[in-house]
């Protein structure tokens, strides 16, 4: 199993349907919800939204104007979320005409350009595409009936179809570059030509783009999307999130049942200080301890006095008991939300129906798909079309006994 870095936004534009399913398929392999589009607008709920626009054999003129045309529909893109350009490793289509209306439509003014597919023997030396150690104009690529390849020099693909500047680096340069780029602050559109000739060498052009102070536009084929993949990842623990908002007299004896267990988190949510000043300083405590492998039992009291506070807060706050209801479990909603975009346990234990139903709201799910049931009262299954795809259990507050949740950590442990 494996757990996610922050997740951003993930926008992929491929210019045919199968090279759509290649980069989705690494996607995928990463674990992330994937899902490859003909139409836009997109309605679902996918962390990776992939967009064929199958504009390999059009001209580039109308290549160049699908491309603004498709990403004007997709919503706000921010300069924090990915976006990415799937081509042909051997550079067939419109690479110059779409890497510009990429970035022009997008606001990147960086484009890293990395083609190499090392492990299907396709590879980028001094700027020129090789296949097998030839040059690709020596190779049955240069004949395609429908798009062939005419320059083994990349650049000058670029340049049959865009003015944007160009630039061949190695892939120890790429670096250097970004440095001096994000140091002058400029705001020139560059077109970056990185030689990779091993996968590892584009795990590196990723590992510098993830680190630049502005995210660039990628551009390559499968083998710069493995890579890419392979770098939202981290190790995986099998660990629960728990998000408890019940004050029932056994939900609380359910938790302090656990106050022994190894790798055990506990994380009390102040609602006061949360109406007060947000949820960033528990999201950051409880993403922090799931990151480390931790089980994390976040809870909203442990007090007997805890009901007697409802009448202190609906004062301060000039809420009736149902308003100050209402506004606990859209911030134990959103929370939830924001610790699973920062995170990716094993599984999520919500308990209390209000609590519950306020995280599936905020996870974006559409029902639930009910799998089986542990410890008598705990029904486990996944959220229906939800960012959230893995492992969900649910519980009434009041239900089961002092053991519940210990059993339900025992069998996250052992699934």
């Amino acid at each position: 199993m494996i757990q996610h870095r922050k997740k951003r936004k993930l926008i992929v534009l491929a210019d045919d349907f199968t090279g759509a399913n290649d980069a989705g398929v690494n996607l995928v392999n990463a674990e992330l919800v994937a899902d490859v589009v003909f139409q836009l607008p997109y309605s679902g709920k996918a962390q990776a939204l992939i967009i064929n626009s199958d504009s390999r054999a059009m001209d580039a003129n109308h290549a160049n104007e699908k491309i603004h045309d498709l990403v004007s529909k997709i919503g706000k893109i921010r300069q924090t979320d990915w976006v990415l350009k799937k081509i042909d490793s051997t550079l067939r289509g419109n690479i110059g005409s779409e890497i510009e209306a990429l970035m022009q439509a997008t606001g990147r003014t960086i484009a890293i350009l990395a083609p190499a597919y090392p492990n299907a023997g396709r590879v980028t030396i001094k700027g020129n595409c090789y296949v097998h150690g030839k040059l690709i104009t020596e190779t049955e690529f240069a004949s395609d009936p429908k798009t062939p390849v005419l320059h083994a020099n990349i650049a000058e693909i670029i340049r049959l179809q865009s003015k944007i500047s160009c630039v061949n680096v190695t892939h120890q340069q790429l670096n250097d570059l970004f440095k001096h780029h994000d140091k002058n602050g400029n705001n020139q559109h560059l077109i970056i030509i990185v030689d990779t000739q091993t996968q590892d060498e584009l795990k590196h052009v990723v590992s510098v783009a993830t680190q630049a102070k502005t995210l660039p536009l990628l551009v390559g084929s499968s083998g710069l999307f493995q890579a890419f993949s392979e770098s939202q990842v981290v190790k995986n623990h099998s660990n629960l999130f728990a998000m408890i908002g019940s004050m029932s007299e056994i939900a609380q004896k359910q938790i302090n049942r656990l106050t022994s267990h190894p790798n055990t988190h506990f994380v009390h949510l102040d609602i006061d200080e949360m109406l007060s000043h947000g949820i960033q300083k528990y999201q950051q405590i409880i993403s922090e301890a799931l990151n480390q492998g931790q089980h994390c039992i976040a809870h909203t009291s442990l007090e007997h006095s805890a009901r007697h506070q409802v009448i202190a807060l609906c004062e301060k706050w000039a809420l009736t008991r149902t308003q100050l209801g209402e506004k606990i479990c859209l911030l134990l909603g959103e929370l939830t939300q924001q610790v699973i975009s920062y995170s990716s346990p094993k599984a999520l234990y919500l308990s209390g129906g209000d609590v519950a139903i306020a995280a599936a709201n905020a996870l974006g799910a559409e029902g639930f798909n009910i799998q089986g049931q542990i410890a008598d009262c705990v029904p486990y299954g996944r959220f229906i079309h939800s960012e959230w795809n893995k492992l969900v259990l649910t519980k009434a507050g009041a239900f089961g006994s002092e053991d519940t949740l210990f059993e339900i950590l025992t069998f996250i442990e052992r699934k």
